[in-house]
């Protein structure tokens, strides 16, 4: 009796772990496959980002394009205020509504906004109401809005957000960027930027110089895609997230957009 007892313990013992060991390696097969994933992700979002250039190579793609005039920063008199908080639901603005607030012109009132900028200090709601003179959304009593505008007959939209966090420095920032909706559901498409590539990378990389700004470095991602260039005056960091145009013609596969353009202090 003993000698069956013990038999069925080795039994029930071997079963347990064949159960453990089936488990591990299910969990092992889970794992590898999120790897995978990633992997595989971060191959479609590579084409999301101009090619791994020298910034020399960007500087030259950018020379075929005439630079933007240095937006200037509108005299208070000339600003209209603009309601910044509505009880109404949100919906995106659209340009049939707001036609003056094309691509081009929201890029032109951020670049505003960051030559105003002497210290990152100064960056404030009533600093980006006086310049950007937006109608902006609030979800709640806190220094921060956004605005978003679809275009017509397209997926692409802009986004303009904004916060401001006075306990947390390094929180605080103000974003522009543009996005397709159809990328959005397919991470694997890569639309054409032209409607929104009025102002080019070259265009944003040459006011951003003419106000004193210096490139100070590129960030790259695992696979040596270009991320993001970096541009510094005195405490304000401006980063952009350079991206090809198209996939073809070789001219918007060689031609640089910007995804966004956004602010943040130079110690964040």
């Amino acid at each position: 009796m003993k000698f069956m007892i013990r038999r069925w313990s080795a039994a029930r013992g071997a079963a347990i772990a064949a159960i453990a060991a089936v488990g591990r390696r299910r969990i092992a097969r889970a794992a590898s496959e999120r790897v995978q994933a990633k992997q595989g992700e971060a191959m479609k979002r590579s084409i999301f980002r101009v090619p791994p250039l020298a910034l020399a190579a960007l500087a030259l793609i950018a020379c075929a394009h005439p630079p933007v005039a240095k937006a200037p920063v509108p005299a208070l008199k000339d600003v209209v205020a603009a309601d910044t908080a509505s009880s109404a639901p949100y919906r995106p603005g659209t340009l049939a509504e707001h036609p003056e607030l094309t691509p081009e012109e929201i890029g032109r009132r951020f670049l505003a906004l960051i030559d105003s900028l002497k210290s990152f200090d100064e960056l404030s709601g009533e600093r980006v109401q006086k310049v950007m003179r937006l109608s902006l959304t609030r979800l709640s009593e806190k220094d921060e809005g956004f605005l978003t505008m679809t275009l017509p007959d397209s997926a692409w939209r802009y986004s303009f957000s904004y916060g401001i966090d006075p306990k947390y420095r390094r929180y605080t920032n103000a974003v522009l960027e543009f996005i397709n909706e159809n990328e959005r559901i397919n991470r694997g498409l890569l639309e054409d930027m032209e409607v929104v590539c009025g102002l080019d990378f070259n265009a944003y990389e040459a006011a951003l110089t003419g106000m004193g700004f210096k490139n100070e470095h590129a960030s790259y991602g695992e696979l040596g895609q270009l991320l993001a260039l970096q541009y510094v005056r005195n405490d304000v960091r401006v980063q952009i997230m350079p991206r090809r145009e198209a996939n073809a013609p070789d001219t918007k596969l060689n031609h640089a957009c910007v995804e966004s353009i956004s602010i943040h202090p130079l110690d964040s």
